[in-house]
């Protein structure tokens, strides 16, 4: 049977990386500083190890449309690349215990996850951290926040000024950006459920392939983008303007250096 041409383009993807490096030359930071957390917590001799673990995690998520989770081995769509070093790490795990049914496959990840779990002063201070750290990009980026409400509705501005910057075409209520390899880059807004925005940026992304529009890989949700590149999680976490504002800004340029990143083959 024949590939579908989505899986065939997006196999050309470059992985975590080069995408990660071109994210942060547009001058966003918090999800390194996440990553150097989550070293800093590990102890630096994990570092290649976790590196490796989010490169890996990151190259199949993408070839697999988000379809599926990397820790559990499990997915709908089978990405054409399989790690083995990801079957590997599952095959030794030895450390899975309830309420967790399905932790990261290195260790010192999953400590982390229970620490935040059960230790409350952990965990605030850990919220704390980062809410310092979007307050001072949102000041570094000049986020502004004029217009918005925390209505679903009154994104569209917010979206619609960082899209046409980055050369997305408006269609309707959504914007879309060509790519190589027959790609089409697709932003939108959630406009479902409560009316008003809650603690996340209302944002729906889908990459497409011109042949087949309605198959595509879909992201409502940030934990896939923060498969993607690590730590990406953190600007979906919003409480006030300026953070939402930011997150929104966030992840559109995040989708924008993807969309670029097609047709240079990982070597």
């Amino acid at each position: 049977m024949e590939e579908h041409p989505l899986l065939l383009a997006i196999a050309s993807w470059p992985g975590r990386s080069p995408t990660q490096l071109a994210f942060e030359s547009l001058g966003f930071a918090i999800h390194k500083a996440r990553q150097s957390r989550i070293i800093q917590f590990c102890g630096e001799q994990q570092s290649h190890l976790l590196n490796r673990y989010w490169d890996e995690v990151s190259l199949e998520t993408m070839q697999s449309l988000g379809q599926g989770n990397p820790d559990t081995r499990g997915f709908v769509i089978q990405p054409r690349y399989r790690s083995v070093f990801l079957d590997e790490l599952f095959a030794a795990r030895d450390f899975v215990e309830l309420p967790f049914r399905s932790p990261p496959l290195v260790k010192c990840l999953f400590d982390r996850t229970k620490k935040i779990y059960f230790d409350a002063e952990f965990r605030e201070n850990e919220v704390a951290f980062f809410r310092q750290l979007q307050k001072l990009e949102s000041e570094r980026l000049g986020i502004q926040t004029t217009g918005w409400s925390g209505r679903k509705r009154d994104v569209i501005p917010f979206v619609e000024q960082f899209c046409t910057a980055l050369a997305f075409q408006r269609h309707g209520k959504r914007w879309r950006k060509k790519a190589d390899g027959g790609l089409v880059f697709e932003v939108g807004v959630d406009f479902g459920g409560n009316p008003y925005c809650i603690g996340r940026p209302p944002l729906i992304f889908r990459i497409f392939h011109v042949d087949d529009p309605k198959y595509a890989f879909t992201i409502e949700h940030a934990d896939v983008f923060d498969r993607l590149v690590p730590g990406v999680v953190e600007y979906a976490r919003c409480g006030n303007a300026s953070e939402y504002v930011l997150g929104i800004r966030a992840l559109i340029e995040l989708f924008y250096v993807i969309s670029g990143s097609f047709g240079n083959r990982r070597s």
